[in-house]
């Protein structure tokens, strides 16, 4: 049975190629801004754990 594909296997472009497929575009230096996020702040997990808390941040504010 294959593994699942998990979003820390995928390098920054092929981050990219996804989300420019859901409608969202990144240049160069974005793309390697958001791998450093992802990698700085421990994984894709908690990347999404602080967008989420940041978005409610904001809905707050």
């Amino acid at each position: 049975m294959a593994e699942p594909l998990r979003i820390q296997d995928f390098s920054a472009a092929e981050i990219a190629a996804l989300l420019e497929a859901d409608g969202s575009c990144l240049d160069a230096e974005q793309i390697a801004a958001l791998q450093e996020f992802i990698a700085d702040i421990g994984g894709i997990e908690n990347a999404r754990s602080a967008v989420e808390m940041l978005t409610q941040l904001e809905d707050a504010a």
